[in-house]
């Protein structure tokens, strides 16, 4: 199982920032991290970077309250433009078993739905 995590808008290096602050937290809960690119889609120039979360069983819910504790205390920083966070997470290898969630506004909005979603 996997799922893959992008992010639009934010700091320079938002993706870097957020797997460097979650990886040691997940890893204690046998996921591991690492950072790729995502499925290119038709018409698209090039790849979009993505962290991917690998495991066993990789639960939504752990993943998705990691990304709230890492969106909440990015909320202390200087405020930014908005942020678009998409997580794709597939259950089988051919990828027939999908869950896509995206959920995009200010950090603010962003923790508070991902708080919902747990």
């Amino acid at each position: 199982m996997r799922i893959l995590l992008s992010i639009e808008g934010g700091l320079a290096d938002e993706l870097g920032t957020l797997e460097r602050a979650v990886k040691d937290g997940l890893r204690h809960r046998g996921v591991r991290t690492s950072r790729t690119t995502g499925e290119v889609e038709q018409g698209a120039l090039g790849a979009v970077e993505v962290v991917q979360f690998l495991g066993e069983n990789v639960a939504l819910p752990v993943v998705l309250a990691a990304l709230q504790q890492y969106v909440t205390e990015r909320l202390r920083g200087p405020r930014r433009n908005g942020l678009t966070f998409q997580v794709v997470r597939t259950d089988l290898p051919d990828g027939t078993r999908r869950t896509e969630l995206t959920v995009e506004g200010q950090p603010k909005d962003i923790a508070t739905a991902l708080t919902e979603l747990q």
